[in-house]
């Protein structure tokens, strides 16, 4: 009889393994070069089939621990993809409405944050596939600043976990404490992410129609993103079983943090599929992009070039 933690990875697995082919229609769509946050969907919907699989693999073959640990750390690293999508599409809204400054465009060339990050696993990562860190405000810019504490965290929660399935009990209370520290360090990006988002949801009316779409799965995800750290926190700040992230109830797992990671995936890939697409067609005299869109239809003024138009910081 299947138990219902295989059941629940039966059930990812048949919801991710479509997603996934969504979300790299999304991320072809708009370009893998362009830094709008749906590449991490892509990952995320990965890792969470890749542990699901395993999570099955384990059930069907109890001796095999080597499959439950990576299952179970795989389950514990999905809020990073989830953060760096939405700063990701957030700086997306932000470069829109916000005052440009002069920027290199590439992440190589943004001083001592585009050096730094450009050490991180996921700065050689995209850096190789030519992905670059557009920064046009100071908003934005220091939502790109965000991405490296999102990255250094999954790295903690990743060790945090492993040593977490270690035997000695001195390495797994140092797994307990490593993910201790990425979940905060997740809860206070989460906490710049929400102000950020609110300030942009005052500027909804100096959006284009596309781009409000994205705004508004921003502003749909955000509650579902903090019932997902929220359980996370519980799971391993609280002494409470039902929480517990190895004993605890699969049914508040599944309605506190598998439903709310599907709702967040979908809501950004519909955004994805809906906002249109758009290119890099000039650069004015500061160095400041200006954005057409690749049709044929009518521009919307706010894509094309306005000499002296004020900004709305």
């Amino acid at each position: 009889m299947t138990s219902p933690s295989e059941s629940l990875d039966i059930a990812e697995l048949a919801i991710y393994l479509p997603l996934l082919f969504l979300t790299l229609f999304v991320v072809f769509r708009h370009g893998i070069h362009r830094q709008s946050g749906w590449i991490y969907l892509a990952i995320f919907c990965l890792i969470r089939i890749i542990g699901a699989a395993l999570g099955i693999a384990a059930a069907k073959n109890p001796s095999n621990v080597s499959d439950l640990e990576w299952s179970a750390i795989l389950g514990s690293v999905g809020i990073s993809p989830l953060l760096l999508a939405s700063l990701g599409l957030l700086k997306r809204i932000t470069d829109e409405t916000t005052e440009k400054i002069p920027t290199e465009g590439a992440i190589e060339k943004q001083g001592w944050f585009g050096t730094a990050m450009s050490y991180t696993i996921l700065g050689r990562i995209f850096g190789r596939l030519g992905v670059h860190q557009l920064a046009t405000s100071y908003r934005s810019r220091f939502l790109q600043l965000l991405q490296l504490p999102a990255a250094v965290a999954l790295i903690i929660c990743i060790v945090g976990g492993s040593d977490l399935t270690d035997s000695s009990v001195s390495e797994q209370s140092t797994g307990g404490k490593l993910i201790k520290a990425g979940l905060i360090i997740f809860l206070i990006i989460y906490i710049c992410l929400f102000l950020l988002t609110a300030k942009s949801a005052t500027q909804i009316n100096s959006l284009p129609a596309g781009e409000k779409r994205v705004l508004l799965a921003l502003i749909v995800a955000l509650p579902l993103l903090g019932v997902r750290i929220l359980f996370s926190l519980l799971a391993y700040f609280s002494t409470i079983s039902t929480f517990s992230p190895t004993k605890g109830s699969v049914f508040v797992r599944a309605f506190m943090a598998i439903l709310e990671e599907v709702l967040v995936v979908v809501a950004y890939t519909l955004a994805g599929i809906l906002v249109p697409k758009y290119v890099v067609a000039a650069m004015d005299d500061t160095r400041n992009e200006v954005r057409q869109p690749e049709t044929r239809m009518n521009i919307p003024a706010r894509y094309a070039p306005q000499q002296g138009a004020r900004q709305v910081v």
